[in-house]
């Protein structure tokens, strides 16, 4: 393997920290959130924010719905543009449109007025963040792919569930499912394990891995659907036609809400500071985009 054989810091982990700790839901939904974070973190590309990272803008919007940009001097520097993480305070026309921005920043906090020092890029129309639906996503797909990998391991053993009588026999089996877990051959040698129950013997054959996996596979699609992107097309030969019109007109009223919040902030920063902020959608969802908008014209 690439990894192990070149660098040594792989060499050394430990492989059981790659056993069975893995395969919780707890490692899962870790794993998931992380992942689809990443994913949606690349659905627009930024150009011109220097000195302000484009990654540091989506994280804001991503996590909170909005994200201020305004130029303040930090730690006795020179000032300079900044992204920060902020509340909206104050008494405006619109109980959601308010005066006052309170910036923030591991190293300073301060007020901003909205659109006179400071400029606030919206994540879309409703300053509604992303990250619970990333949240609810991690959730569903940390539970598929959890009890797929419980019914590869139920697979192994054509047996129930153990129902031990003692601390001893708990031990044993304990020990058993252990190495079944990782592949390994293993038998309970401990006569005081004959004397154990089994519950549900037919317990591997609820759950169809393939199923599962289909599973997994609609709720990733179903997860791309929802910030609007297509992640492949399934032509359903019972869909009719205004059913396929319904569902790519929703795909992208979502992708483009957020891509015109994001423009119409990026414009209000240029007329403000000067400056040359620019949006776009990554070329690879272009593409998925412009799919979505050829099959609804057809």
């Amino acid at each position: 393997m690439f990894l192990y054989e070149n660098y040594n810091e792989f060499k050394k982990t430990e492989v059981r920290a790659f056993r069975k700790d893995l395969g919780t839901f707890t490692a899962a939904f870790q794993f998931w959130k992380e992942n689809l974070f990443e994913r949606v973190m690349r659905l627009f590309v930024w150009s011109g924010t220097d000195p302000i990272p484009a990654k540091e803008i989506e994280i804001r919007l991503i996590i909170q719905g909005h994200c201020g940009i305004s130029n303040v001097a930090l730690d006795g520097k020179p000032a300079e543009l900044t992204a920060f993480f902020g509340n909206f305070y104050g008494v405006g026309k619109y109980f959601d449109e308010k005066p006052y921005y309170m910036l923030r920043c591991p190293v300073w906090s301060g007020q901003g007025i909205v659109n006179e020092d400071t400029i606030v890029i919206d994540n879309n129309a409703l300053r509604n963040p992303i990250l619970p639906l990333i949240d609810r996503y991690a959730v569903l797909i940390a539970h598929a792919e959890t009890t797929i990998i419980d019914s590869l391991v139920n697979a192994r053993d054509a047996g129930g569930v153990p129902v031990a009588a003692n601390e001893i026999q708990k031990q044993s089996i304990e020990n058993y499912y252990q190495k079944l877990y990782n592949g390994e051959v293993g038998l309970i040698r401990d006569p005081a394990a004959v004397g154990v129950q089994y519950a549900g013997a037919d317990r591997h054959t609820q759950e169809k891995v393939l199923d599962l996996i289909e599973t997994r596979q609609k709720l990733l699609k179903s997860f791309y659907s929802d910030i609007g992107v297509r992640a492949s097309f399934e032509k359903r030969s019972n869909a009719v036609v205004e059913e396929v019109e319904a569902d790519t007109s929703m795909l992208l009223l979502n992708i483009s809400d957020m891509l015109d919040s994001r423009k119409r902030g990026a414009e209000k920063v240029n007329n403000l500071f000067g400056t040359n902020f620019s949006v776009e959608l990554a070329k690879e969802i272009q593409y998925t985009t412009e799919d979505v908008e050829n099959e609804s014209e057809d």
